[in-house]
């Protein structure tokens, strides 16, 4: 089941495929923080009231000027503080609703990324971690023949109580919660009745890097600080308040 920040997923997806004999994993990555940036970018500046904002912009600097060169009782400068305050609590709600939808398509392929670049399914017979909620353990099987991976789960006496099949590299599996609504989990569901809420999953996270900590590893260090790097140009060379 897609959430609704899911739906564009799989078309993200079929793209990422045609250019992975083109570009690395990691040449993919800058690319759809690029992407990421310009959609977002160009949404804010159509969206948001421009000359409004500099207008702000320009009132804000000469008040702050004022009440910088201001040399009288501390009481008589609350004109300048009071007006400095008024205006940028007007910048911030004016931009507010631009902001939020031009985020969207940022939050969308940060989600994608996630599923798409996040945890791996490690060699057949690796034996990794699996937690259970309650009173039960798990044990990860695969057995290497093309079947889907599982989480074989037993109750304290050792008996099994449930198979959970993991389609994709997730690191848990749940029942469904109301939040799935807008972001699904690729892995599938629990079902309502089984006995336990959750299943984690210790799954390896894909590493991009040879070296360093494995924090900086991961896709998310490319992919957020190039989205940063090309919003901040895009910002100065189409004039974006």
């Amino acid at each position: 089941m897609l959430g609704l920040l899911d739906l564009p997923s799989p078309v993200l997806s079929l793209i990422d495929g045609v250019l992975t004999p083109v570009l690395p994993p990691i040449g993919r990555i800058v690319l759809w923080a690029a992407v990421g940036a310009l959609v977002s970018m160009e949404l804010y500046r159509l969206l948001s009231p421009q000359r409004q904002i500099a207008e702000i912009k320009q009132e804000l600097q000469r008040t702050q000027r004022q009440l910088n060169d201001f040399d009288g009782p501390f009481e008589e400068a609350w004109i300048y503080i009071r007006r400095t305050l008024s205006l940028a609590l007007r910048r911030v709600l004016i931009v507010f609703p631009s902001t939020l939808i031009a985020s969207l398509p940022v939050l969308i392929l940060i989600i994608w990324a996630d599923a798409h670049y996040g945890k791996s399914f490690p060699p057949p017979g690796q034996a990794i971690s699996v937690q259970i909620t309650g009173d039960y353990q798990g044990r990860w099987v695969d057995t290497g023949d093309g079947a889907p991976p599982k989480a074989e789960v037993t109750d304290v006496s050792g008996h099994r109580v449930a198979e959970v099949a993991v389609s994709k590299p997730v690191k848990t599996v749940h029942k469904l919660r109301w939040w799935n609504i807008l972001v699904g989990n690729p892995a599938g569901y629990l079902p309502d009745d089984a006995p336990f809420d959750q299943v984690e999953i210790a799954l390896p996270q894909q590493q991009f890097f040879s070296s360093g900590p494995d924090w900086l590893r991961g896709w998310e260090p490319i992919f957020f600080a190039s989205l940063l790097l090309f919003a901040l140009t895009l910002k100065i060379v189409r004039r974006i308040e």
